[in-house]
Order: structure tokens, then C-alpha cells, then sequence
């Protein structure tokens, strides 16, 4: 039986470093999303290549398991400003996990 892919609410790892805060973009199975959370404490954007049925897990992995990659803080801002025109719905969360950024 194959593995279906891990949807990006489930990609927890590393555990010790990352907590997800909220998936704000899904492009679903064999796309990308992206999400918010905190990395050692830290409030950041991060971004994976959801799987598939025949790559489950995606990229980036760690050791058989799905993780997020951290988007450089240059870069934040104009990759969420493009998420939000397209779910602005999200940007009050956005704002307050990034409020003293």
C-alpha cells in the first residue's frame, strides 16, 4: 500500500527547534506551502515542496522525515506580501505573529 504525502500541518520536525503557528498557503499534493511559526523562539516564514503519493514525505526531509526550510528574513516580507494578496484573510494572524519584527 502506497504512503499518501504529509500535509504541511503535520510537518513538525524538528521538533527541539520549530513550532507551527498556522499553514498559510496549500498548494496541495505535489505543490508548495508555506507557514509561520517559531523557529527556536523566533517568529519566521518558512516553505516546502509538499509530496506525493511516490515522494510522501517531500522537501526538504531530514532523516525520513518532512521539515521546513527557513525563508532568510530579506526575503520575508516580499514572499508573504505575495501569500497575502491571495489569502489577505490571513494577514491579522501574519501581522501579530510578526508584530515586533
Amino acid at each position: 500500500m502506497a504512503k499518501k504525502f504529509v500535509p504541511p500541518a503535520q510537518v513538525t520536525s524538528p521538533r527541539r527547534h520549530w513550532t507551527l503557528v498556522a499553514v498559510v498557503l496549500d498548494g496541495g499534493e505535489g505543490n508548495w506551502a508555506a507557514a509561520i511559526g517559531r523557529w527556536d523562539g523566533k517568529p519566521v516564514l518558512v516553505i516546502r515542496w509538499n509530496g506525493n503519493d511516490d515522494n510522501p514525505i517531500g522537501n526538504p526531509q531530514s532523516r525520513g522525515l518532512p521539515t521546513w526550510f527557513v525563508v532568510p528574513d530579506e526575503l520575508r516580507g516580499s514572499i508573504l506580501e505575495t501569500i497575502l494578496r491571495a489569502s489577505p484573510e490571513k494577514r491579522p494572524l501574519v501581522d501579530h505573529v510578526f508584530a515586533d519584527q
